[in-house]
């Protein structure tokens, strides 16, 4: 069976469950805290084997078991989050199953087999769009069918209780607000406790990297409705909501804890102003296609998934500048491509 590394972690009576995953971010962080004798879980984990397996004995060295957890709150639907709430209220079905209306909906729609036409029709939507943004037709269409693979591997089940923007739970020593915070999921929440001033991000704020923020995501295949028009505003919203909270610590899904939360992300929102700048600099004058800007910053040897991100990134970028008319788009040949002074003809 593969081998996956794991570490448990005390940090002022929050348990983190840190175990590897087969992507990029390299682990995921489960975080286990008491609110008044009740146990509340963050995050599902990832559906596979080995992972699970991991996870069970983790908890056997911290004397717990799945039977004792009340409540799981699922802070967005991608696969290393939400995996095995199925199989959890299959062991415990006292457990409370929370989550974002739109993560629900994510999860049952990609999941059920009733719904794999709209799912493939959408997807050759986004393969079209994206093919005009210059990628290549035949990285995208391999691309595509991993993304309606993927939810699959999720195994549904109905929450007990869906979440909104600014819910609140209540128990006796605290109380623990959802804060919605669209941009790397549509339906992406945080979880913060108003008592100590912990935030517990999932994939919405990271210590080293930025959370990747693009306009295709499983959810816009499964309803392009609830997708916003301009995601990145969204996400630079969002992380202004948790700058008024003003957290003592960030308890983010992947890399290490945030003990400098106003700086951290002061440090994401300059990042993404400066590549406004960058992005507006390389069009100044000559119109580029998103995957023509995405090589230039990003570099024209990816992988597949990373080529697409890439791209995505630009593009959430460039809707951006366009929305505040700092950029325009071009429909040309067939393709779309943007420029922020185009001088030169463009017939």
């Amino acid at each position: 069976m593969y081998s996956l590394n794991s570490e448990i972690k005390d940090i002022d009576g929050i348990i983190r469950i840190k175990i590897d995953i087969p992507f990029d971010v390299k682990f995921v962080c489960i975080y286990i805290f008491d609110v008044n004798g009740q146990k509340f879980m963050i995050d599902s984990g990832f559906n596979m084997l080995a992972w699970k397996k991991r996870f069970l004995q983790a908890l056997e060295e911290i004397n717990l078991n799945l039977k004792e957890i009340d409540y799981c709150l699922v802070t967005h639907e991608h696969l290393d989050h939400s995996g095995l709430v199925k199989y959890f209220k299959r062991i415990n079905p006292n457990m409370q199953i929370m989550m974002h209306e739109i993560t629900d909906e994510s999860l049952h729609f990609g999941s059920d087999e009733d719904y794999a036409e709209i799912m493939e029709q959408n997807a050759l939507k986004v393969a079209e769009e994206v093919i005009s943004y210059g990628m290549n037709k035949s990285q995208i269409m391999r691309l595509l069918k991993g993304f309606l693979v993927w939810p699959k591997i999720v195994r549904y089940s109905k929450p007990d209780r869906i979440l909104n923007d600014d819910d609140e739970l209540h128990f006796k020593s605290t109380t623990l607000k959802i804060i919605q915070t669209p941009g790397h999921s549509l339906g992406h929440i945080c979880v913060f406790d108003t008592q100590k001033k912990y935030l517990f991000s999932g994939d919405h704020i990271l210590s080293r990297i930025t959370p990747h923020v693009g306009i295709y995501h499983i959810s816009t295949l499964i309803n392009e409705k609830r997708a916003p028009p301009n995601i990145l505003e969204s996400y630079l919203k969002s992380l202004d909501k948790i700058l008024q909270l003003n957290p003592k610590l960030i308890f983010p899904a992947h890399q290490d804890i945030i003990e400098n939360p106003h700086e951290r992300i002061i440090q994401i929102q300059k990042h993404h102003h400066s590549r406004f700048n960058e992005i507006r600099k390389t069009i100044n004058t000559k119109p580029l296609t998103p995957f023509e800007i995405s090589k230039i910053h990003f570099g024209s040897d990816l992988d597949d998934i990373n080529t697409y991100l890439a791209l995505n990134e630009v593009l959430s970028h460039l809707i951006y500048l366009e929305q505040q008319g700092k950029v325009k788009r071009i429909e040309k040949h067939g393709k779309t491509l943007f420029c922020s002074d185009c001088r030169e003809p463009l017939n």
